[in-house]
């Protein structure tokens, strides 16, 4: 078999657009958006469903240190933006990093003295609260580390998807506090 491959088509080929990183990035939010949503879903049903444990929880919670731990976030994500709109990416990117890294500081302070507690809790939301919140810090501290990979060579396509995701980070902790924390 013969197959002959005319030149002319190929020197004719588009080089393939961003447009597919665009998509499998919101594919990605998205996705993620889902998980965390279904795994809430469920900590809301959990709570309905045995409300003793949902007061055995929030006693355990350290609620200053999530408020903490909040601003921290936040203020990370004020960092991305400044980033993604040009101004100094590659100081922002470690800044929002560096704020990360302290919500994950925060979060193992809070897990240290919440987590004996809650293993000698029965029912699933004990079980649920570490699996969303670690998830999370999971998230924060992946996605940190990619801040600081973009900081290193920050050039603007790739600074405007990691502020995109770091923002999706603040978004996720924005629907974790309610529903665990203050609910």
């Amino acid at each position: 078999m013969n197959a002959s491959v005319d030149s002319r088509s190929l020197s004719g080929a588009r080089p393939a657009s961003e447009g597919g990183m665009e998509l499998l990035l919101w594919i990605l939010v998205w996705s993620e958006l889902v998980v965390f949503g279904a795994l809430l879903g469920a900590f809301l049903l959990f709570s309905a469903l045995d409300p003793p444990s949902l007061v055995t929880l929030r006693r355990a919670l350290d609620l200053n240190l999530a408020g903490i731990a909040t601003a921290v976030l936040l203020t990370s994500g004020f960092f991305a933006a400044c980033a993604a709109l040009g101004r100094h990416p590659r100081h922002n990117l470690v800044a929002a990093a560096l704020g990360g890294f302290a919500f994950c500081g925060l979060k193992i302070a809070a897990f240290v003295h919440e987590l004996p507690t809650l293993a000698a809790t029965e029912g699933r939301l004990a079980e649920l609260y570490p699996l969303i919140v670690g998830f999370h810090f999971a998230h924060v501290l992946f996605v940190a580390g990619l801040l600081l990979l973009v900081a290193w060579r920050p050039v603007p396509r790739h600074v405007a998807t990691v502020a995109t995701l770091w923002h999706l980070i603040d978004l996720v902790w924005l629907l974790i506090l309610p529903v665990i924390y203050l609910g």
